[in-house]
């Protein structure tokens, strides 16, 4: 998986995290809305277009239909604060659930690279998992981040904004790695 269909896949969430802390409007709570319509617009688009309908798009298109309803049409002050949290629980439930089911996420886009006899090889499968887990690390630090931000008030928020995207950009480049070494090793084997 190279790192621009992994971002694309995760578009909607990207989208509420750069658009959200983007201070365009004077009112954050207005920004969050705006936010939330555009990452829900290319949910939708993502669902008329969608080649992986796996434990990600789920996931992600019940959690926009919430926070649509939840902070846009409901204005739910409650769920407007905790939503870093709401997130990256959800994440975690993605991520670990389908890691636990014994479909790690990641194979619904590692399929699309890999010819369909090795779908259940083991080194296949081993190499997915690994992913999976390495992104569910990732938001399992999200959830500290979001919980921290929420609750510590004394710790600088640009710090934990370096720590969030710093980790982000490592999980990427740990699957564009791992997503190239397959070719080899997984047609030889």
């Amino acid at each position: 998986m190279n790192p621009l269909s992994l971002m694309l896949s995760f578009a909607p969430w990207l989208v509420l995290k750069i658009l959200s802390s983007v201070p365009l409007l004077p009112n954050p709570i207005t920004m969050l809305k705006i936010s939330i319509c555009v990452a829900t617009a290319i949910c939708v688009y993502q669902a008329y277009k969608a080649e992986v309908r796996g434990f990600m798009f789920w996931g992600t298109a019940i959690s926009f239909a919430f926070n649509f309803v939840a902070v846009v049409i409901m204005g739910n002050m409650w769920v407007i604060s905790h939503l870093g949290i709401i997130s990256q629980l959800l994440m975690n439930a993605i991520v670990w659930g389908s890691i636990i089911a014994r479909r790690p996420f990641t194979m619904d886009y590692s399929k699309r690279m890999v010819p369909k006899e090795l779908w259940n090889h083991p080194k296949f499968l081993k190499k997915n998992y690994l992913i999976s887990a390495v992104w569910g690390c990732y938001f399992i630090l999200g959830l500290l981040v979001s919980d921290i931000r929420l609750y510590d008030h004394e710790i600088n928020h640009f710090i934990l904004d370096i720590v969030d995207n710093g980790s982000m950009v490592l999980a990427v480049m740990f699957t564009s790695h791992m997503s190239k070494k397959r070719s080899v090793s997984l047609e030889n084997a």
